[in-house]
Parts: C-alpha cells; sequence; structure tokens
C-alpha cells in the first residue's frame, strides 16, 4: 500500500476570533491496543471544538481542524507514534501554528484479551505568534486509555487525557504563560476493511491557566473522527 497519498503533510487549522481556545487536538483517536512491530498504522481525518474561557466567559466553536499521524510498533506491548499537532493555546491573540508531537504507547494487558489498557505519555513542539514575537512551545502530556472489543468489527474505548503547556520565553516567562487541559473522551474504532477502520471520537475537557497573565479558565468539547490505515 502507498501511505504517502492517505497522510497529509499540511496541517489546516481554523483561527477563532475571540478570546478562546485556538484549535488542539485533545482527543487520541486511538483504543489501547498497540501497532504490531514491523506495521504501520496512519490515521487522517478532521472534526471541530466548541470552548467557553475567561472572564466574562467568551464562547468561540471552530468547525475545522484536521489531523493526521502515524504509528510503528517496536515490540509486542510498546509502540511509538508522530502526529501533526498545535499545542493547547486559550487565546486568538496567540496565532494557531502547525506543530510536531511524538509520544510512546504502553499496553498492560495481554494481547487477546477482550478489555485493553493502555498508557501514553509524549510532548508537543511548535512555534507560534505571541505579543507580535515568535516563541517556542513545549506541550507535554499523559493519556490513559480502557477499549473493549465489542465484535469483531468494533472496539469501543474511553480515554482521560492531561495536557500542560508552557511558553517560557514570552514576556512574563512560564509563569504568565502556562495553560493546562484534562478531561475524558469516548470513541469508537469501526473495521470497514482488514486494513482500514474509521475512528470517531468525542471529548470534555477543563481548561485552566492564563496567557499574557489573561485568566482563561474554562471548558471545551471537541469531536471529530479520523480514517485508519494499517500496513
Amino acid at each position: 500500500m502507498n501511505a504517502g497519498k492517505y497522510l497529509p503533510i499540511l496541517f489546516v487549522v481554523t483561527g477563532c476570533s475571540s478570546p478562546a481556545l485556538a484549535g488542539s487536538w485533545l482527543l487520541g483517536f486511538s483504543p489501547a491496543d498497540t501497532v504490531a512491530p514491523g506495521l504501520y498504522s496512519v490515521i487522517a481525518g478532521t472534526g471541530g471544538q466548541w470552548s467557553s474561557v475567561g472572564i466574562p466567559r467568551r464562547d468561540n466553536f471552530t468547525p475545522f481542524l484536521a489531523h493526521a499521524g502515524i504509528r510503528t510498533g517496536f515490540t509486542q506491548s510498546w509502540d511509538i507514534g508522530y502526529r501533526l499537532a498545535t499545542v493547547a493555546l486559550p487565546f486568538s491573540s496567540v496565532a494557531p501554528t502547525l506543530g510536531a508531537e511524538i509520544d510512546v504507547k504502553h499496553r498492560l494487558t495481554a494481547i487477546g484479551n477482550p478489555w485493553q489498557v493502555a498508557v501514553i505519555a509524549g510532548t508537543g513542539y511548535a512555534y507560534l505568534d505571541i505579543q507580535g514575537q515568535s516563541r517556542t512551545a513545549w506541550s507535554p502530556g499523559v493519556d490513559l486509555v480502557i477499549s473493549h472489543l465489542m465484535t469483531s468489527k468494533y472496539v469501543a474505548f474511553a480515554d482521560l487525557r492531561y495536557v500542560y503547556t508552557e511558553i517560557p520565553s514570552a514576556s512574563g516567562g512560564t509563569s504568565a504563560n502556562h495553560f493546562q487541559a484534562v478531561g475524558p473522551g469516548l470513541g469508537m474504532k469501526i473495521k470497514l476493511k482488514e486494513n482500514v477502520s474509521i475512528t470517531p471520537e468525542i471529548g470534555v475537557f477543563k481548561l485552566n491557566g492564563s496567557i499574557a497573565r489573561q485568566m482563561a479558565n474554562g471548558i471545551a468539547i471537541q469531536y471529530g473522527a479520523v480514517l485508519g490505515f494499517v500496513f
């Protein structure tokens, strides 16, 4: 299979016009199983986000957030992934920026068990424009995933994700420019063919932190779906 035609090189992010969470993927689009050694899994898709942050609260809806990623296994219970993603940013004055995220997944349960549990740890990195200058942002995070094989075609999963973002080079340093998001997601991996699947997911996240000393507490709801290919 030619994976290149399924993996977008560009990551399109729709900006927002009010102080609100700039679009960033907090969803993982993955059950707890890992990719087998020597194989690759590619995903590509889109979704959207509604958020309400700040005092007073400002609502924002971003309808289109593209997403793409690739994973490969290096043991039966460990795999590694790379995806194009933006870091969690709470204000439209901070331009949404294409970034990269790399993570490792460790499956804690045995192969063949209908119930699977995994932990994921990774970090994201991006350049972004804040206060008229280009800055760097780091965004480490962890994810706990539980999935259940319902039938040969359907795998349901739930995950709890935490992401922390800091922009140490911005004015005021990390203490004035940091952000965190935590919350659950629910999804379903649906097998279309032996090596092709579609995975919709929705999540609700609690947000808190500040950018340029402006409080950004609130909530966000994300939804999306990706096509997956294994080769």
